[in-house]
């Protein structure tokens, strides 16, 4: 049976890799102890001929060194891809057994996803068919919408992003998680509140922490991993327009037009949550994004300790760029101004790989976003490299309702190749 790999050859080439990988590494590993042992036999030789033995052992043991290192690498190589593979049959096969998929998911890479909004939710959502070992680290600045409410009128920190999230890991029935999401719309003063946004808030007083209440929300809906605040701390985003303004607020800096010349927390000096950090030091692959650059993942990564613990990482640093450009926020920007704003706003090297889409956008949905002032994101290849970021093309893009979004499926498996190749 031939199992495919998404965009490469199928499972048999590696495993004939990895055969050949294993035989050269063999003959290199004989050749080097056969002349290791050839220079004990001193008794049966004559001083000329041990010396000239010498020269050609180290004439040819270049070659076999060589030939172990390729030999190592073909197999490290080989079995990575092998890895994904098995990943990716075990997430697509139907026929799969539960136990099989569960222990495959259990040994699944370490993998933090940092952001928020609706792209965060969205590319978790594809992730958890891979692995169990997901961290989600959520911005709470947000101060708009139901989450601002609650916000300004309970006192605690905005339930919105990380209730997205839960609901995303969610391993309940979907019932639950419809619950979660359900929206009062009737008038009154449940107006616009979520369900999910409420339970958290109530969970909050109870318990008197925060942070215990999206753990006790993840045991309800038996989340896959867990979700994280990025910090605990009452936070709220000012940005610094190119004209002098100062935006204070979320939901307002999008609003207020303009490009972003400087994006900061208050009050600064904020401290992580914790279980962030160590999050991040175990992590495999840290992914920032999908989603709103400034309003988003910049949130997370403007705590300091974050950002530093993330260019201190060995993990591979994945940047998801965004398909369009978003008013208020990245106008204009191409692939390389994303990273650039990155790396301005935090003063961390963030990203060894960004991903963007090739996926074609139909003249419809380009005329319909350009007349709200929305653009597809410009890929300057040279630029990104220039940057010593690797740009990595995947099709990734679906059409929902007339929206582009990041199709789930899809954009987990670009990260999941990048992690396990």
């Amino acid at each position: 049976m031939k199992f495919p790999l998404p965009n490469g050859p199928g499972m048999k080439r590696w495993a004939v890799l990895l055969f050949l990988s294993i035989l050269v590494f063999s003959f290199a590993l004989s050749g080097l102890m056969g002349r290791i042992f050839a220079g004990w036999r001193v008794d049966v030789i004559s001083p000329d001929t041990l010396r000239r033995w010498t020269k050609q052992v180290q004439s040819l043991r270049f070659v076999d060194y060589a030939l172990a290192l390729t030999a190592v690498w073909g197999i490290s190589f080989a079995l990575r891809r092998l890895y994904y593979a098995v990943l990716t049959v075990a997430a697509r096969d139907p026929q799969a057994s539960a136990p099989a998929v569960q222990a495959r998911r259990r040994r699944g890479p370490r993998v933090v996803a940092i952001g928020g909004g609706t792209g965060l939710p969205n590319l978790l959502s594809g992730l958890k068919t891979y692995t169990d070992r997901l961290t989600a680290v959520v911005t709470v600045a947000d101060d708009g919408g139901s989450s601002g409410r609650l916000r300004r009128d309970l006192n605690i920190l905005p339930p919105g992003d990380l209730r997205n999230c839960l609901v995303a890991l969610a391993e309940t029935p979907p019932l639950m998680g419809r619950l979660f999401q359900h929206r009062f719309t009737q008038d009154g003063a449940l107006s616009g509140h979520s369900f999910g946004n409420l339970f958290i808030a109530a969970l909050t007083e109870v318990t008197g922490d925060f942070g215990e209440a999206v753990r006790a929300s993840s045991k309800v809906l038996a989340v896959t991993g867990q979700v994280l605040p990025v910090t605990l701390e009452d936070v709220r985003l000012v940005a610094t327009l190119d004209d002098g303004r100062q935006i204070e607020g979320e939901s307002r800096i999008s609003a207020a037009g303009g490009s972003i010349r400087k994006l900061v927390l208050d009050p600064p000096g904020v401290r992580p949550n914790p279980e962030v950090l160590q999050a991040i030091a175990r992590a495999d692959a840290i992914v920032m994004g999908p989603g709103s650059l400034y309003t988003s993942i910049l949130p997370n990564l403007l705590v300091e300790s974050v950002a530093k613990a993330v260019e201190r990482s060995g993990a591979l640093k994945i940047y998801i760029c965004n398909v369009m450009t978003q008013p208020g926020e990245t106008d204009g920007l191409s692939v390389s101004g994303h990273l650039r704003a990155l790396k301005e706003q935090t003063s961390y090297s963030l990203v060894d790989y960004v991903v963007v889409n090739t996926e074609p956008l139909s003249e419809a949905i380009r005329m319909r976003y350009s007349a709200s002032g929305q653009h597809p994101v410009a890929v300057d290849r040279d630029s990104v490299e220039a940057m010593g970021v690797r740009l990595v093309k995947a099709r990734v893009l679906e059409t929902r309702d007339g929206l582009v979004r990041h199709n789930p499926g899809r954009l987990a498996r670009a990260v999941i190749r990048l992690i396990v190749i």
